[in-house]
């Protein structure tokens, strides 16, 4: 199992309802608005990691207000 933390830059406002539609993602494991120069963070887990990059693609990347993303992979 691979861990990763998600940084996202959203689009003003939309910040919300992506954390909203992100709690409703299988594969992720919290979600958090937070202030800084990331405006959420999700916690995700998939089975491997190539398995990640597509994620985020498909499944992070086009959720509506979703301008940037940064990847962290834990090391357990």
């Amino acid at each position: 199992m691979v861990l990763a933390y998600v940084l996202i830059v959203a689009e003003a406002g939309l910040e919300k309802d992506i954390v909203n539609s992100l709690s409703d993602t299988v594969g992720v494991q919290e979600t958090d608005v937070i202030y800084g120069e990331y405006d959420v963070i999700a916690k995700i887990t998939v089975s491997d990691i190539s398995k990640l990059g597509d994620f985020i693609m498909e499944k992070i990347r086009p959720i509506k207000g979703v301008k940037r993303t940064s990847t962290l992979i834990a090391v357990e």
